[in-house]
């Protein structure tokens, strides 16, 4: 494909991507949740307002302990990934196992289940959080490295349906760069990029061929001096030669010529060409398109991997957690605020002359030991609002149980005393907040399994030299585990084709703890 071709591509994917009307409501969605899980939970007009009648912008944040307390359950059934062999043949036993060691190895290197649970509570909040997973230059050669991605940063297709994404033509990630950085990433493209953007002004580029919103989009920021650089992640359709070897395993080449000479080397059968979808990635600024290649080792599949709580089935945007609670998470303020307000105010009726200095009376009738001086035969009243401050006390005592109701996270998951008395009843409510939580985690084993076959594609790609890694999963067993090399005992060849399965065990720290953890869970537990 020209580079034209390419730039125009990506570049209408993006555009018409950020202009969606799906995007678009949920990056509004998203920021509004974020805030609200913060504790920012006034507008600033509503400050303003409030301040005018000396009455203060309280905060109870009921939202983010109830979103901790799932988040918390992630952390305290942390998982890690296992590897087992589909066909049970011995050669394909050891090397499931070597898998699964790497799999550790390069968990404790990417500090992998901290990651998991960045990306976790993102989608509980926001409804969506993402990992990036690929290779990076390391001291020691490459390394495989896992991190949570911002979300507001990601940009995915619109049409996309599967829960999964799936189906999604492209993914994209956005960077706002100064220009020392952009020098440092597109040296040869840097000078003439840097200049076209700042010449062009503030809004820069146009609508995407496949529709969207009706605002130009920017990549020049003149009050920032930053630049917006665009990383999109696309599948093509390309042709594949496939070899099918004596032992049923079927080899996947690139070109005709590879294929028919392992057929030939090895008096297999070359079987006949098909299209597979195939991830490309291109960077790209402006109209200039930076740099475009095919990504490897990654067996067709983009390196962000999102997890989803929960979609709109009319538009496809996300959502998680948080936006069924903003409602009476903002009534709950409210309420606590004029009561707090109707508490420390009075009311005062009385005659034009009853007193000498009316600001006296006001400020005294405010004060619980206020005293004040009225003339003989003059009508004066004051009223207090305890009526009316129980009132928004009831109404603010209601909106805490919708929270709860709307969340599914009851007080009994927080061991808070309630108004169950039984121990049926506080179990009962325990476990109704247990199941409404078992959605999140589905979604986040369908992340770990699509994690799981990244990884595989990633280390069978960049554990190819011969060497030995020292697996410390286990402290009190460590060990050491040979690459593709002649060790007896220690490891195994990753070359070949095998199918795997991906399967989840407990992740312990020792033998002690697996011990005990066999005991209490043994499904979780691998052989």
């Amino acid at each position: 494909m020209e580079k034209t071709d390419v730039l125009t591509k990506v570049k209408g994917y993006f555009e018409s991507a950020i202009g969606h009307p799906a995007y678009i409501a949920w990056q509004t969605e998203a920021k509004l949740a974020w805030d609200f899980y913060d504790g920012q939970q006034w507008a600033p007009d509503e400050v303003a307002k409030l301040a005018e009648y000396s009455q203060p912008a309280i905060v109870i944040n009921k939202i983010a302990a109830k979103i901790d307390n799932i988040a918390g359950t992630e952390v305290a059934g942390r998982t890690r990934l296992a590897f087992r062999s589909r066909s049970g043949q011995r050669e394909e036993e050891q090397a499931a196992l070597v898998l699964t060691d790497l799999a550790t190895y390069v968990a404790e290197r990417a500090e992998l289940p901290q990651e998991v649970s960045r990306a976790f509570r993102a989608g509980l909040v926001c409804g969506m959080g993402w990992l990036d997973v690929g290779v990076q230059d390391a001291p020691t050669g490459a390394e495989i490295f896992i991190r949570a991605e911002d979300e507001l940063s990601v940009v995915w297709d619109p049409f996309s349906r599967h829960t999964d994404l799936s189906d999604a033509r492209f993914v994209a990630r956005e960077r706002w760069l100064d220009a020392d950085m952009v020098r440092e990433l597109f040296p040869d493209q840097a000078t003439s990029l840097l200049s076209t953007l700042r010449a062009a002004g503030l809004p820069q580029g146009g609508l995407g061929p496949w529709g969207g919103g009706d605002k130009a989009v920017r990549y020049y920021d003149a009050r920032r001096e930053a630049y917006r650089l665009v990383e999109v992640q696309y599948k093509q359709t390309v042709r594949q030669w496939r070899v099918q070897f004596m032992n049923g395993k079927i080899g996947a080449y690139a070109d005709r010529a590879s294929a028919r000479k392992a057929a030939a080397e090895a008096g297999a059968m070359l079987l006949d060409a098909v299209w597979v979808p195939r991830v490309f990635v291109a960077y790209y600024s402006g109209d200039s398109l930076l740099h475009q290649t095919a990504l490897e080792g990654n067996d067709g599949q983009f390196t962000l991997l999102p997890y989803v709580y929960k979609r709109h089935k009319q538009d496809g945007r996300p959502y998680g957690l948080v936006r069924a609670a903003i409602d009476p998470q903002r009534e709950l303020n409210k309420r606590r605020s004029k009561a707090m307000h109707l508490l420390n105010t009075a009311q005062v009726i009385a005659d034009i002359d009853a007193v000498e200095d009316p600001s006296i009376l006001a400020r005294e009738a405010a004060r619980p030991d206020g005293m004040i001086l009225k003339r003989a035969g003059k009508d004066l009243r004051i009223i207090r609002n305890t009526d009316l401050a129980a009132s928004q006390v009831s109404v603010m005592e209601q909106a805490g149980r919708d929270i709860q109701d709307v969340l599914g996270v009851f007080d009994e998951n927080l061991g808070k005393p309630t108004q169950a008395v039984s121990g049926v009843a506080i179990q009962q409510r325990q476990l109704a907040g247990t199941l409404n939580q078992m959605f999140a985690f589905d979604a986040l084993r369908r992340l770990k399994k699509q994690l799981g076959l990244n990884l595989l594609a990633l280390m069978r790609a960049t554990f190819t030299p011969t060497q030995v890694l020292r697996i410390t999963d286990n402290l009190a067993a460590a060990k050491l585990v040979a690459l593709n090399g002649n060790a007896p005992g220690l490891g195994g060849d990753l070359g070949g084709v095998f199918d795997v399965v991906v399967e989840e065990v407990g992740d312990v720290l020792s033998a002690r703890d697996a011990t005990v953890l066999q005991a209490q869970r043994p499904d979780l537990i691998g052989a």
